[in-house]
């Protein structure tokens, strides 16, 4: 699991990269985004969706829009200074 601070929201994340599963480990926060350190694909804080390189991906290329997974996320709660994440049910 990662959890990412952007502009004081807390985000929650699966800590594996969907694109090639590779750890995200030293991912970076970039422009409301996380951008995965391997191959810079970078994913929407709120929903996981791929936001790049999905904005220049033409459409009707199958081979490249197979590769624009979303990243897995979890829901994040913040109470009284202690971050609560929301676990799949096993």
């Amino acid at each position: 699991m990662l959890l990412a601070n952007w502009q004081g929201s807390i985000f929650g994340f699966e800590s594996i990269c969907p694109h090639q599963r590779n750890p995200l480990d030293g991912a970076k926060l970039w422009n409301g985004a996380l951008e995965c350190p391997w191959h810079h694909f970078r994913y929407d804080l709120a929903t996981g969706r791929n936001v790049y390189p999905a904005n220049v991906y033409p459409g009707d290329d199958p081979r490249l829009q197979e590769q624009l997974h979303p990243l897995g996320t979890y829901p994040v709660e913040v109470r009284a200074g202690e971050i609560f994440v929301g676990l799949p049910d096993a």
